[in-house]
């Protein structure tokens, strides 16, 4: 931990990855770093350019704690951006463990004047506060509060929080959809799906194919209409399963679709963000995973369950 020479890398980038170290006859080690070439190409014609993913590479003689710090240094000063690049974070409180979807004003009221009683900063506001959503089977891309369980909407719950002496922030997870959805009625080929074949589900849920900019712009459109409702100060963004059907039904070139998912997904957060610059997005993916260096450039935090 304290002493000897260490080398690390990061790769900038949230898409799937590889890395090979190999040592050949003369002792010579070759480290490479980039995209998995699993299921990816990408035909590269005259003239034309691709941008590979940048990769940090640290060097340290004083073992795995100065390697850990160098890197911890380097997001700091080169990847977080804005606002809370070096503001310190807000203690939270966040619903769901408390009550899961079974949520509703009253109980959020509660739990949330428990939290300012011991000098909670940040209230937030889990999954369940969209129409339907009463559990994991249903709702997912119907971004519109439920008046059953807000019925003064989101804008009366964060300013009964912001009277509490609270911040006040929402749970989303844009990137996927439920089959009983209206956007998935409406829309069912804008999921990955391969033709032909029962889509596999995780958590019942399919993921929205954002290498499509009509979904990016959907999104975009339905997340800011909740965004503009009230005093939102902080989003916690999740991804609770993983890419399986890697087909577009948009792509001619089925090798870029996990890519261009990449970029899909980067341009809708940066969209987001130069929107609302103040807005603490904070990235989960089942709890603590997708915590690479090309999510924190747009989500500054990372969720750690």
């Amino acid at each position: 931990e304290t002493f000897g020479a260490c080398i690390g890398c990061n790769l900038i980038y949230s898409g799937n990855h590889y890395e090979a170290l190999e040592k050949d006859s003369y002792g010579k080690l070759r480290f490479v770093s980039g995209i998995n070439p699993q299921s990816f190409s990408w035909e590269l014609t005259p003239e034309t350019h691709f941008d590979t993913p940048e990769a940090v590479f640290s060097y340290s003689s004083n073992g795995y704690g100065g390697l850990s710090r160098q890197l911890h240094s380097f997001i700091r000063e080169h990847i977080v951006r804005g606002v809370w690049k070096k503001s310190p974070r807000p203690v939270l409180l966040n619903s769901w463990e408390a009550c899961y979807f079974k949520i509703d004003e009253r109980k959020l009221l509660q739990l949330a004047k428990a939290g300012a009683a011991v000098g909670i900063e940040l209230f937030v506001m889990d999954d369940g506060w969209f129409l339907g959503r009463n559990d994991d089977t249903s709702s997912l891309g119907d971004w519109e509060p439920d008046p059953k369980k807000l019925p003064g909407g989101i804008a009366s719950l964060s300013k009964k929080i912001k009277e509490l002496g609270m911040d006040f922030g929402i749970w989303v997870e844009p990137e996927m959809v439920s089959e009983d959805s209206e956007l998935y009625r409406e829309h069912p080929d804008w999921v990955l799906a391969v033709p032909g074949k029962g889509p596999v589900l995780g958590r019942d849920q399919l993921v929205l194919d954002l290498s499509r900019e009509e979904v990016r712009d959907n999104l975009y459109a339905q997340l800011c209409a909740v965004l503009d409702q009230a005093n939102i100060e902080y989003v916690k963004w999740d991804y609770n399963r993983s890419i399986v059907d890697t087909y577009s039904r948009a792509s001619n070139d089925q090798g870029k679709v996990l890519y261009d998912y990449m970029l899909g997904l980067y341009d809708l957060l940066e969209r987001l963000v130069q929107r609302y610059p103040r807005i603490l997005f904070e990235g989960c993916s089942a709890g603590g995973g997708r915590f690479d260096a090309g999510m924190l450039y747009y989500t500054p935090q990372i969720w750690t369950s």
